[in-house]
């Protein structure tokens, strides 16, 4: 078969044998077409892995920069509360990042700071039970518990630290932030900023 279909290539064959069967060679690459058709071709795989892209517009930057900048219009609150300072806010003023316009007072995560000396933290633990009196509710008795104990005093962390080097330095008290927790909720509104009257019961 290979010396026929050599033979027929040589001499430029191309007629048809008797009774209209195609030559030996037109048979062979019918037969290789068919072995093929059913078989993909790597390029036609890799195409169908990696589908290629639209390509886009010239406006397309602009248009997702708009779209995006139309979503920021609306700002979420981290967390449920009450918005205080809104008097800052005015109509038509521009707002930039990283300036605060209003302030959020969270709802049910009542906490108090108390600032205690540093020699009453000498028994007390994060856990131990708290009685909470405010000024502005007379009368009023919160439970709370022991939630942390600052990491540092008050002064520690403030914008100008005192620096004890000096020769004449004195002595002084400093406070520590301890953190309570109120258990439950409350009858009357806790407003950010009220004085209270906290006892820790350390136990022996």
């Amino acid at each position: 078969v290979e010396e026929t279909w050599r033979q027929s290539k040589d001499a430029g064959e191309t007629r048809r044998a008797p009774g209209g069967a195609a030559t030996l060679e037109e048979q062979l690459e019918t037969t290789f077409e068919r072995g093929n058709a059913h078989r993909p071709s790597p390029h036609a795989r890799r195409a169908r892995a990696w589908p290629r892209r639209k390509p886009r517009g010239p406006g397309a930057a602009q248009r997702a920069r708009a779209s995006l900048d139309i979503e920021r219009t609306v700002v979420r609150a981290p967390a449920d509360g009450m918005v205080t300072q809104v008097s800052r806010l005015q109509v038509g003023q521009m707002v930039f990042p990283g300036v605060p316009m209003v302030s959020i007072v969270r709802d049910g995560s009542a906490r108090v700071e108390a600032n205690f000396k540093e020699t009453d933290l000498a028994q007390m633990r994060p856990g131990q039970r708290a009685v909470i009196e405010i000024d502005a509710y007379p009368g009023l008795e919160l439970a709370g518990h022991v939630e942390s104990i600052g990491a540092g005093t008050g002064s520690e962390f403030s914008v100008l630290p005192a620096q004890n080097a000096t020769g004449n330095w004195v002595k002084i008290i400093q406070r520590v932030p301890v953190r309570i927790a109120i258990d439950g909720k409350a009858d009357r509104p806790l407003i950010a900023g009220l004085s209270a009257d906290v006892t820790v019961h350390v136990g022996k």
